[in-house]
């Protein structure tokens, strides 16, 4: 096992651990920045870096996913 495979490895064990998943999902890049620029999570002028996209989107999901949880209690 190469090191790279290691890690990805030992990633993948401590997100399961943390309770958490990756998710892959194919959307329309520029109905993403929209809806990211409207929520006021991503900078109009950062809709090109996809670091910043990435982050925004993870952003949003986090926030939706707690306010759903905190409906159900």
């Amino acid at each position: 096992m190469s090191a790279t495979s290691r890690e990805r490895q030992r990633r993948y064990r401590d997100r399961r651990k943390a309770g958490r998943r990756v998710l892959q999902i194919e959307i329309d890049e520029v109905e993403l920045a929209v809806a990211l620029e409207r929520l006021h999570l991503l900078d109009p002028l950062k809709a090109d870096d996809g670091e910043a996209v990435q982050k925004a989107f993870d952003e949003m999901i986090r926030v939706h996913c707690r306010a759903l949880a905190d409906d159900d209690v």
